[in-house]
């Protein structure tokens, strides 16, 4: 790079880090007793969490994990494939796996289609995989729990039947349910305590104590995406030592258990780790879609020429 251009990204880089100091100056100096004086009774409660003891521990029953991985080869719309997998995975063994593939270039759907597709095939693949490991796990014990990786609005938004059908398969069999959240991207906390602009995790970011839960109070909401109108109930805690805040999703007909969910995930996050529990952990490596898996199976199961005219990107002849 050249040495003016390293002066002009530095002048921005520099305003930039003023704008940031602007915007957020009040929210970073905000303590714990500030938040605690902004959260009443109708935002939410606080509850401290301990880790579940040995014996807790072993009284739970089925532990499953399901979590989905999307990789793909080729270049701008709509010459490109993906390559989806969901997979549940049980503490016991039981495994189910479900595989999807998705091009345009046999469907020409437009740009805006093909994404919304490509969330839905990946939210299908998770629930499917959910589905069969509740269904036709032998050894299931109860109380079964099974962990989502990330917020459950998603799939009510981009697979509603499958989504309905777990839902009433879990409520039917007694299965309990949570979406465990790492990356938070709601803005319930900013909007409740009037302080519109700022995300949750923004909001949260090292106000709440370790090992203390943030519990949502119930509303009316009318959106048809809200958490509310899903069915949903959510809280937000301090999972490690780190500064972040993570969240979770349970269903409303078994929001009686949201502590002792949030207890369960709590315990199974390793202290100074990232806040994703270490089960969540293990189904993510497990299902990892790697560059290199879609390039050796296109390889293996296409033809030369129709991959190289169809998959192959201008980024990718280049010497």
């Amino acid at each position: 790079m050249r040495q003016e251009d390293i002066v002009h990204f530095q002048r921005q880089i520099e305003a930039l880090n003023d704008a940031l100091h602007r915007k957020y100056d009040g929210l970073l100096s905000m303590t714990r007793a500030d938040l605690g004086k902004r959260i009443t009774p109708e935002i939410g409660t606080f509850t401290p969490l301990t880790r579940l003891s040995d014996g807790e521990l072993r009284a739970v029953g089925s532990l499953y994990g399901v979590d989905g991985s999307t990789a793909g080869k080729g270049g701008a719309h709509p010459h490109y494939v993906l390559l989806f997998q969901g997979l549940a995975l049980s503490t016991r063994g039981a495994e189910e796996r479900v595989r999807k593939l998705y091009t345009p270039v046999l469907t020409d759907d437009d740009a805006v289609t093909a994404e919304k597709l490509a969330d839905r095939y990946l939210a299908e693949s998770e629930l499917e995989a959910a589905i069969r490991i509740v269904e036709e796990d032998e050894d299931r014990k109860d109380p079964a729990v099974l962990i989502m990786d990330g917020g459950l609005l998603r799939y009510k938004i981009h697979a509603r039947d499958k989504w309905e059908e777990l839902r009433a398969l879990c409520l039917r069999e007694g299965v309990l349910l949570v979406g465990a959240i790492k990356d938070v991207k709601t803005r319930e906390i900013a909007s409740r305590t009037g302080k519109e602009g700022f995300y949750d995790r923004e909001f949260l970011a090292g106000k709440l104590d370790y090992g203390e839960l943030l519990l949502l109070a119930e509303r009316d909401e009318e959106d048809a995406e809200s958490k509310e109108s899903a069915g949903l109930r959510s809280g937000f805690y301090r999972p490690s030592k780190r500064w972040e805040v993570v969240g979770l999703d349970v269903l409303e007909e078994q929001a009686d258990r949201l502590v002792s969910l949030a207890r369960l995930l709590f315990t199974l996050t390793p202290q100074r780790g990232r806040g994703v529990p270490y089960w969540i952990d293990v189904v993510d490596k497990r299902a990892k879609i790697s560059p290199r898996d879609v390039e050796m199976l296109l390889e293996e199961g296409m033809d030369r020429d129709l991959m190289e005219r169809f998959f192959v990107s201008e980024r990718e002849r280049r010497v």
